[in-house]
């Protein structure tokens, strides 16, 4: 009888091992777009940057803890959801957390994804969300050390005038993403300036499937219902 219940436990714990093994895990990603030196909690696992961007690989919990923390400061703590087989892509927009995209790990049964929120290019076709419009393909999306470079310097102009100017000599060669784009948008002091400004920067973001997300930078309806309708347009 002995024989039997330890042989029937040998059996159970060889089986949990076995499930524990082969169960199928998601990833987490996450960008910062303000400027700083930040630590990243999901659950117990640890990842700093200056950078602005943090993965997490190998996520097997459904719902870990993601807690961002700022030198002393706490910024967020909160649980996200995630799906077996794929990739959580978020962004930290103040103190809110933003999700992206969620990519699908395979595709064929191989690997498809790039370094951070995309496919690599032999998964371009039939598997990205359909997006408005193509930008340009000269124009390159700002890495995120750029990106903080430029940032920085944006920070310090005193006026909409001047912010202008630097955002139009980076955007001759460079592209910006919707989470950028807002970033930037949210300094203008004028309603006015903002929109005519949010009109260019749509013309080569990377991801116009997200740019509705901009409308809330505008403190007046009249505004925020003009960009809309810009939107709208084929």
């Amino acid at each position: 009888m002995k024989k039997t219940i330890f042989l029937g436990l040998a059996m159970l714990f060889a089986t949990l091992s076995f499930a524990q093994n082969n169960r199928r895990s998601a990833e987490v990603f996450l960008e910062i777009l303000n400027p700083g030196k930040y630590n990243v909690y999901l659950d117990e696992e640890l990842v700093s940057s200056a950078t602005g961007r943090f993965r997490f690989y190998d996520v097997y919990n459904s719902t870990p803890v993601l807690s961002i923390i700022q030198g002393n400061t706490e910024i967020l703590k909160q649980r996200v959801k995630v799906i077996p087989e794929q990739r959580l892509v978020l962004s930290l927009e103040g103190k809110e957390l933003i999700t992206l995209k969620q990519l699908n790990i395979f595709q064929n049964r191989q690997y498809a994804l790039d370094d951070f929120d995309g496919y690599t290019g032999d998964y371009n076709t039939g598997i990205v969300p359909p997006v408005l419009s193509q930008p340009d393909p000269n124009y390159r999306l700002l890495s995120p050390e750029a990106f903080q470079e430029f940032y920085t310097s944006y920070k310090k102009c005193d006026f909409d005038n001047e912010r202008v100017r630097l955002i139009n000599a980076v955007s001759k060669n460079a592209s910006f993403s919707s989470s950028q784009s807002k970033l930037i948008l949210k300094t203008f002091t004028f309603d006015q300036e903002r929109l005519k400004i949010a009109k260019n920067l749509y013309q080569t973001v990377v991801d116009p499937q997200n740019y509705f997300t901009i409308a809330e930078t505008f403190e007046f309806p009249y505004y925020k219902d003009e960009f809309l309708k810009y939107l709208e347009k084929p």
